[in-house]
């Protein structure tokens, strides 16, 4: 079974936004937005088209625009934390990706409900409109989690005592809410460190070695100079091409440095009676 946190920025993206789309509050905001556009008419279908007609008209324009816009957001985004770029520069270039796809739908809805008659806007007017949308919210979504994830950090060190429940790491405070708290692994890749849960994988700006002493606390240890795991979730090891290799139970693969190896069998031979070791 391939490994999560092997994935790559696109990968992570439609994951992430298939999440979404399953969800219910993506199609309520979106529901909400079609309303107030069919209520309010711009790009002259308030003149144009009665409201069954621009409910349907927004139905279309909104539900397509927004899953485009949706990637092209998250996709900017993991491509910053992944290659570490200007966030502002990449949720440019997606949001002027993203122009074509959104003027498309306008002008397609909008020659659908004129039946491509002389009443229809022109492509050139649209894209006036459209392109300084596009763009404007693209940058301000991934502003938004820009903020969000720089405020992460600060949030997670605030000792919470809810419920008795112990706060959560640092690591554990900067990622998604979808995702959940609880870590099965974390690889070091570049600067950033790709963080694996049952739930699925994020990319993260942070030192594996800062990582390994911020989840000290957890039932885990650096088995690689690239990766610490969780113990809970090591189901078997086997032996790979370069020595052995942990299989996690979310089917993910891990090796083991030569280095770590001992530290590694010592840790898992105490009553892992369901443990094969090979290795």
């Amino acid at each position: 079974m391939k490994n999560p946190a092997n994935d790559g920025p696109m990968s992570l993206t439609l994951r992430q936004v298939q999440g979404m789309a399953r969800g219910v509050a993506f199609w309520i905001v979106v529901g909400g937005a079609v309303l107030i556009a069919a209520v309010a008419g711009p790009y002259y279908t308030l003149e144009r088209l009665s409201f069954p007609e621009r409910l349907v008209y927004w139905g279309v324009v909104i539900g397509v625009s927004s899953l485009v816009m949706t990637f092209l957001s998250v996709l900017a985004h993991r491509v910053t934390a992944a290659r570490g770029w200007n966030w502002a520069l990449v949720a440019l270039l997606a949001g002027t990706a993203g122009v074509l796809p959104v003027l498309g739908t306008v002008w397609l809805a909008d020659g659908l409900a004129t039946a491509f008659g002389s009443g229809g806007v022109r492509i050139g007017t649209l894209g006036a409109y459209v392109a300084p949308s596009v763009i404007g919210v693209t940058l301000a979504v991934n502003a938004y989690i820009e903020v969000q994830e720089r405020r992460a950090p600060l949030a997670s060190a605030v000792p919470q005592a809810v419920s008795g429940q112990a706060a959560p790491t640092v690591l554990q405070g900067k990622l998604p809410h979808h995702l959940g708290r609880e870590i099965v692994a974390v690889r070091a890749q570049d600067h950033y460190l790709e963080v694996t849960t049952p739930k699925g994988s994020c990319m993260v700006l942070m030192r594996l070695g800062d990582a390994v002493r911020d989840l000290e606390g957890l039932n885990g240890m650096q088995v690689h100079r690239s990766w610490w795991i969780n113990l809970a979730h090591v189901a078997r090891t086997e032996r790979g091409a370069n020595g052995p290799e942990i299989v996690l139970t979310t089917g993910g693969r891990v090796p083991v440095g030569r280095s770590y190896r001992a530290a590694f069998r010592a840790a898992v031979t105490p009553g892992a009676a369901n443990l094969r070791v090979q290795g």
